[in-house]
């Protein structure tokens, strides 16, 4: 299908000028030149026609009543829809003068009266080229957000973020990709009546890190339930680094949790999860490799803790340890770990609290990376 460009073959010019010889004349020379050529005395006109009308350059002289061309053209800036418009003033003011003026209000250049057929029509095919150029980033743009809208709805089916309870204990997971789609992965599920937590993030935002993401679901849920955690990351490492480009990598931490409350769990280059044990908020330790595209011959070391009844674990990716304040501070994970220990402590949800007290320690910065959580209470 054509775009609209193709086909809208010839360019619209809005002549705005109370001189109705001058007006004429531009018209004439712009029409034989293969131009459309729209026409307006005053800013009042020009303002109907810019809203009714595709116009692709203005022609704008400076001296009108009631509204000048150069408060006109400062008035169109501040629209978004005209932001990019090419205007360009023809008038007699003179040259240096007038071109200083032209810049200072917002112009994209300057003709003098009584101008050269010539320079008038390069300047209007300069400046048209140029804004063909961008209304085509412009339309890619639009199609690129939409597609990443769609990827978004498949990345919410993909990684849905849960709650729930099992063997009285509450599992719930966070995602919020940077983008409309991340890297980042994290879910909780029951299997063989255990409970399995994983949370794992892909270098890289957009479209790639995301697909990482779900080719790791992917690999994540075709294990075989017999295999013991060591097994399964052994299983994982295989199979991602067939896939996973040399520059790509991919942290993670993947828990157990049985039903006597044993935990055990293989911490991937991941930060370290945070446990709230006796009203203190702990590390746990331990510390194996990530994921990475090439072959290491890595070992994973399989720590091992015991849980009680009021014991709280969490898990969260890099975005949120590094998120940064209006002063440029990273909040790193001791930040983390305080965040979680207050959210723990001031009731209701905690991984809303957690969210919350991020953003507030962001202040007017926004996060520039995926954020995804996971807190299970015992």
């Amino acid at each position: 299908m054509p775009n609209s460009s193709e086909i809208r073959k010839t360019h619209n010019i809005l002549i705005v000028d109370d001189v109705l010889e001058n007006v004429e004349l531009l018209k004439y020379l712009l029409t034989t030149e293969g131009f459309t050529a729209y026409t307006a005395f005053s800013a009042e006109e020009a303002r109907l026609v810019l809203m009714n009308t595709p116009i692709d350059t203005l022609l704008l002289d400076v001296n009108m009543p009631v509204q000048d061309g150069f408060s006109f053209c400062r008035e169109l800036r501040t629209m978004e829809k005209f932001k990019l418009l090419p205007i360009l003033f023809i008038t007699s003011i003179d040259r240096d003068i007038g071109f200083e003026e032209a810049m200072k209000n917002g112009g994209d250049d300057f003709i003098n009266k009584p101008f050269n057929k010539r320079e008038l029509v390069a300047k209007i095919h300069s400046v048209i080229r140029i804004k063909d150029l961008q209304d085509e980033l412009l339309r890619e743009k639009a199609k690129y957000e939409k597609e990443l809208q769609t990827a978004r709805k498949v990345q919410d089916q993909l990684i849905p973020e849960k709650s729930f309870i099992w063997n009285g204990i509450k599992a719930q997971t966070l995602f919020h990709p940077f983008l409309q789609i991340g890297g980042d992965f994290v879910d909780c599920w029951i299997d063989s009546k255990k409970l399995h937590i994983v949370i794992a993030d892909c270098s890289g935002h957009g479209p790639s890190a995301a697909l990482i993401g779900a080719m790791f679901k992917m690999q994540l849920f075709n294990l075989s339930p017999v295999l013991d955690l060591k097994e399964r990351v052994n299983h994982l490492r295989q199979n991602m680094e067939i896939v996973l480009p040399e520059d790509y990598s991919i942290t993670f931490c993947y828990a157990i949790l049985d039903q006597e409350l044993n935990l055990t769990y293989i911490n991937g280059g991941h930060p370290a999860p945070l446990l709230y044990v006796d009203g203190k908020t702990v590390s746990l330790e331990g510390m194996s490799p990530m994921i990475m595209g090439i072959n290491l011959n890595p070992q994973d070391e399989v720590q091992k803790i015991a849980l009680k009844s009021g014991d709280k674990l969490f898990m969260y990716t890099d975005g949120a340890s590094e998120a940064r304040n209006d002063s440029f501070h990273f909040l790193s994970e001791e930040g983390m770990k305080t965040i979680f220990h207050e959210s723990v402590n001031g009731g209701g949800d905690i991984l809303e609290s957690v969210q919350s007290k991020i953003l507030q320690f962001c202040g007017k910065q926004i996060p520039n990376d995926d954020m995804a959580m996971v807190c299970i209470q015992i």
